[in-house]
């Protein structure tokens, strides 16, 4: 058994003290709290497997089961179709297009949303307008803003994959006179078969998981029509029903685990598909200006939900109403945006600071771990295999024991609630990222300053922390952004926005998504509202984005080692 350096373990330990606790202990709950029912007066009563017979006599299973199946299946499948000629089309017109196709990939779930519903309202909607339909009871519409949202990810993952074929194999694909589709399927597709693969498993689980469009489009399309498991477990711990909702959540964490072990599985595939190509499949290059039009098409896709946000938050009320929608404000006004930052003030500073505290936290604790990790083989690949396995299961699992254990602690609806659990976000994700980086980075480094007297505590943070600096923005990129666009923990743990009056109590603790989930409700609906609100909340995405543009494709660029 291989020896751990003190110092390893040392740097380390927060990572995986905090690991341990927040997340073994909420899986292993959730299955005893499954076996439990509430009474009227809020004690568990054991009932054994009662609430798993009772998925039989459920009245709404059925149709919940249907929907989750389709936004599981149908978002990777159209997102893998979209995204292989995509991704094609911006290796020939280069990466200079990559920052404008990820834009959706960054901005908060709950905005995504929320654009989409804007694009279809029955009043006022300018796709309602052309298609004469009422799409916002649709669950082809939460599909669609999955795809929306995911699709730019599966394109960076396969386009990632084609820029790193070798050049002697396109150099010798050339001089065996293959080009264009037929070298693509020949040589190119075989070779990214198993970013596609990856790709198809992660959309896959964005599908299974989803949970914003459904709670953006539910006050819009009315209970039940859109659900899947994960909305419908929140709602039956919301209505006071945990022991089913843990049930529920049971299940959900028997997909996840299996699709997970699928996930791991591709990720350290080296196998390649073996495709027998047509001889109708043309053996020349498709001219620029086609793939250009593509990328055009993709872009208008991705970018008119975000202009249409704009529009309708510059405009005037009269405006918001006219028939048919104006394509643009013929006066415009920025009183939507006073009356948000005035309304939502509350939502947006605790927004701010616990994302911003998340961020810092996060990269504390898995910068030693990763590269604890990635250079001296700690936790060997059963610990890897762990984080890839929490990077594949969603936050809603742990909602339950952990809303519990922040009871007892009696800091439900403060900031410490989320600051205490947000970690459980962006840990799995970060982890991953950073230890990609840190297995390309130099050991000459490291080995260097032992030869100096340094002790590898001393190492890594005094000479590999301070170099580190592409790989730790892209992870306070992802870390700030998962904070920011959080809506399940908010939506768990707190019940109102943050105090102003008694500002160093940090009492009420509701974020930004859920002020704007709260302006899409029927009763409170303000459009203009909605619309500023959804583009302050894009605005630190986009900024954060373009700072980060250019490490985002080599961090997932990263084969991630063997596993």
């Amino acid at each position: 058994m291989r020896k751990i350096d003190k110092y390893i373990f040392l740097i380390s330990l927060p990572a995986i003290a905090y690991i341990l606790i927040f997340t073994i202990y909420p899986i292993v709950s959730n299955f005893i709290l499954s076996l439990y029912t509430q009474d009227p007066l809020g004690r568990l009563i054991y009932t054994g497997l009662e609430n798993y017979f009772w998925f039989k006599k459920d009245p709404y299973l059925s149709r919940i089961i249907v929907n989750t199946l389709l936004y599981m299946f149908a978002t990777p499948i159209i997102d893998i179709i979209f995204a292989i000629p995509l991704a094609v089309a911006l290796k020939r017109v280069g990466s200079k297009w990559l920052f404008l196709i990820m834009l959706p990939a960054f901005i908060p779930p709950v905005t995504a949303a929320s654009m989409w519903y804007l694009m279809i309202n029955p009043f006022f909607g300018v796709a309602y307008y052309l298609t004469k339909t009422n799409l916002a009871s649709s669950i082809w519409t939460v599909v669609l803003i999955d795809v929306w949202r995911s699709l730019p990810m599966a394109t960076l993952i396969i386009y990632s994959g084609l820029v790193s074929i070798p050049k002697e194999i396109q150099h010798a694909a050339s001089s065996d006179g293959l080009a264009g589709a037929k070298r693509f399927f020949m040589i190119d597709l075989p070779l990214i078969s198993p970013q596609i693969l990856t790709a198809f498993v992660l959309m896959m689980i964005t599908g299974l998981f989803t949970f914003d469009p459904i709670y953006i489009g539910t006050s819009q399309a009315g209970p039940r029509i859109l659900d899947n498991l994960a909305y419908y477990a929140f709602d039956q711990f919301y209505s006071g029903v945990p022991g089913y909702a843990a049930a529920i959540i049971v299940l959900m964490s028997l997909l996840s685990t299996a699709l997970a072990i699928i996930y791991i599985k591709t990720l350290g595939s080296q196998k390649f598909m073996r495709l027998s190509v047509p001889d109708f499949i043309p053996n020349s290059e498709a001219p620029l200006w086609l793939h250009k039009l593509i990328v055009a098409i993709y872009l208008a896709f991705f970018l008119i939900p975000m202009y249409w946000i704009i529009n309708i938050a510059l405009k005037t009320p009269i405006e918001l109403i006219s028939i048919p929608p104006l394509l643009y404000p013929r006066s415009v006004t920025f009183a939507n945006f006073d009356l948000m930052f005035t309304q939502g003030l509350p939502y947006i500073i605790t927004t701010l600071a616990v994302a911003s505290i998340n961020t810092l936290i996060t990269l504390f604790l898995v910068s030693p771990l990763a590269y604890s990790m990635a250079s001296h083989k700690f936790g060997g690949s059963k610990l890897l295999i762990y984080i890839l396995y929490l990077n594949a299961t969603p936050t809603l699992i742990y909602i339950i024991p952990i809303f519990a254990f922040l009871k007892i602690l009696g800091i439900i609806n403060t900031w410490w609630a989320l600051i205490l659990t947000y970690p459980i976000m962006t840990i799995p994700i970060t982890t991953w990222i950073m230890y990609n980086y840190y297995l390309k980075f130099p050991k000459q480094i490291e080995e260097a300053a032992q030869m100096d007297g340094m002790n590898r505590l001393k190492v890594f943070y005094k000479m590999v922390l301070p170099l580190s600096r592409s790989g730790l923005s892209v992870a306070a990129i992802y870390a700030f952004l998962y904070s920011w666009g959080a809506l399940i923990f908010p939506l768990a743990f707190t019940y109102s926005p943050y105090d102003l009056s008694k500002p160093l109590s940090f009492s009420g603790a509701q974020t930004f998504s859920i002020f704007i989930g709260l302006l899409m409700s029927p009763v409170s609906m303000s459009y203009g509202g909605v619309a500023a609100a959804g583009v302050i909340s894009s605005i630190p995405s986009l900024v954060l984005l373009y700072f980060g543009r250019n490490n985002l494709e080599k961090i997932w660029g990263s084969s991630g080692g063997k596993i």
